[in-house]
């Protein structure tokens, strides 16, 4: 694996530096040696500038692995410029069956729809490609030109949900302040959507800003009374400053998710710092029938029993 790890770099390095001819010699070279098939037909795809032939090529290397997600997608392609659109959406819908959060495989299928007209289609799959990641500059400029060719505007839905993923994407790139505006945006349209009452929760908790994090976990609740990680990150929010309520919370994070460790172990903290050492070690040794190499709860677990009981 390493091995063949190492020649698909040098091919990919060969490819960026357009040197096709030392890629080839790579791959008839090395990916043959080392029976790649489905790899080795797939390269060769890449470097051909014949669309006809990639498509045989491609081909092959679905033949070897129908699980080829990059081989789909770039058939789909090939596809696509060849004027077989339908074929162009089997391969993209193959792709997505295959991973279902592939944004590339939703914007090229809507790229598709939009070259045969079905411009509603191809606005559903752009919008999904842009809540699937919404930096995703390709998806965007689609839709800025299916806009442009078509009568058309975002509905309130897609709004509300661009602006949530946004919001985690800032929160990922560590942009809490950005993250925080793009939840009040989502929140303009669905001021009952409890999942930016979350994150929002969450951006507030990572800044300190413990008041505004409590009232949106509280809020996330309230919308939704299953959310099991509002109920245990409100908890982790005042297990200082108001164990009981926290300990609450924790117990109502358990009882919706009766494997949730984390949640158990706060648990048995609070009521160790209570004084509830026997309740405590029952938590704890949930922990440990759930997971048996659960490192940190049978290191309390000891301290309890060596120091409080």
């Amino acid at each position: 694996m390493k091995e063949k790890n190492k020649v698909i770099k040098k091919i990919i390095n060969s490819l960026n530096a357009n040197d096709l001819d030392y890629a080839r010699k790579l791959i008839e070279r090395d990916l043959k040696r080392l029976n790649c098939e489905d790899e080795y037909y797939f390269y060769l795809a890449l470097i051909s500038s014949d669309l006809n032939e990639k498509k045989v090529l491609y081909t092959k290397a679905i033949e070897v692995n129908d699980k080829f997600l990059d081989a789909l997608i770039n058939r789909g392609l090939v596809n696509n410029e060849l004027g077989y659109y339908d074929e162009s959406i089997a391969d993209y819908n193959k792709a997505i069956d295959i991973d279902n959060k592939c944004a590339l495989a939703y914007n090229n299928r809507g790229y598709t729809k939009y070259k045969q007209g079905d411009y509603d289609g191809a606005l559903a799959d752009y919008n999904k490609a842009i809540i699937l990641n919404p930096k995703f500059q390709m998806a965007i400029d689609n839709k800025a030109l299916l806009f442009s060719k078509a009568c058309m505007k975002d509905d309130e839905d897609f709004s509300e949900k661009f602006y949530l993923s946004l919001g985690i994407s800032e929160i990922n790139e560590g942009n809490i302040e950005e993250a925080i505006r793009n939840f009040e945006e989502s929140l303009k349209y669905n001021k009952k959507s409890e999942l930016a009452y979350f994150y929002k929760g969450i951006a507030c908790h990572s800044l300190g800003r413990d008041k505004e994090a409590y009232d949106n976990y509280s809020e996330a609740i309230s919308i939704n009374k299953n959310m099991t990680d509002a109920y245990f990150n409100r908890g982790q929010l005042i297990i200082k400053t108001n164990p009981k309520e926290a300990l609450d919370d924790f117990v109502k994070a358990v009882a919706l998710d009766p494997n949730f460790i984390d949640a158990y172990y706060s648990i048995a903290v609070v009521q160790k710092n209570l004084g509830y050492y026997a309740d405590a070690l029952k938590n704890l040794d949930k922990i440990i029938d759930i997971e048996p190499q659960a490192v940190n709860a049978k290191a309390l677990k000891k301290l309890i029993q060596s120091k409080y009981l």
